[in-house]
């Protein structure tokens, strides 16, 4: 009884073997195009990795790859740092301006990111900030002297130097007061940029009494530009009494 187990055993054992060794000669003879695809897990990955090195590669005329919106966030927050060792350490209120200051910018670095993207990093900015919300309008109220001026100067050229795309307009009761922010923000940029903007793959493209107008450094598509604006702050009232003195 036992022998013929033991020979069916044997037997079927040596049908498997043969079996294995007719299939492994018949898959090494199919050429790797006809291979079956490979699992959904792995398709996925490897469409991922190929989306990766496309929005990797550098864009037309740019001189380095493109950030995340988040990355460009902390780079203001460092070029704002780096003016405290510059000398122009920033008050404790000045901080907190300039933290209103980026939340409530924070869709500038969205800019070039396809529609849709800064909803999806929504959540995710606010857990990484320790933000509750974001707001887009910041009121200001202090007395003189209190720094405003230079703590918009210094936000404003951070953010010129960090955020791709950026265009900002500053509105100033007069033409003095205008031309002067536009001359710290410049100043400030080019503490940043140890000297010369060029240090950081910008070149300048316009820079006038009104305008700064940079080349940013992730292609022909990244200008970043600046205009420092006077307002005429005047009543309706008070255009009616000038206007009944003239007569």
């Amino acid at each position: 009884m036992q022998q013929g187990i033991s020979s069916q055993y044997a037997l079927c054992t040596k049908l498997l073997r043969s079996r294995l060794s007719r299939e492994l000669e018949k898959r090494a003879s199919v050429p790797s195009s006809m291979l079956p695809p490979a699992p959904a897990l792995q398709q996925r990955i490897s469409k991922r990795n190929l989306e990766g090195e496309s929005v990797n590669k550098r864009a037309k005329g740019a001189r380095e790859i493109k950030k995340e919106p988040m990355e460009y966030m902390q780079l203001c927050r460092q070029y704002l740092a780096k003016l405290d060792t510059l000398g122009w350490s920033r008050s404790y209120h000045q901080r907190l301006f300039h933290d209103d200051f980026l939340k409530a910018c924070t869709r500038s670095f969205w800019k070039l990111e396809p529609p849709g993207q800064f909803a999806r990093d929504h959540q995710r900015v606010l857990r990484t900030n320790s933000w509750d919300h974001i707001a887009q309008e910041i009121l200001i109220s202090t007395p003189r002297r209190f720094g405003k001026t230079i703590s918009v100067s210094m936000f404003c050229a951070a953010m010129l130097l960090a955020c791709p795309g950026v265009e900002i307009s500053i509105y100033s009761t007069c033409k003095r007061i205008s031309q002067k922010i536009l001359r710290n923000v410049a100043k400030f940029v080019w503490l940043i940029a140890d000297g010369h903007v060029s240090t950081l793959n910008f070149s300048v493209h316009r820079q006038n009494m009104e305008e700064i107008n940079l080349q940013g450094p992730l292609g022909q598509t990244d200008i970043r530009i600046i205009n420092s604006y006077p307002s005429k702050v005047k009543s309706i009232a008070n255009q009616k009494s000038n206007k009944k003195s003239v007569v």
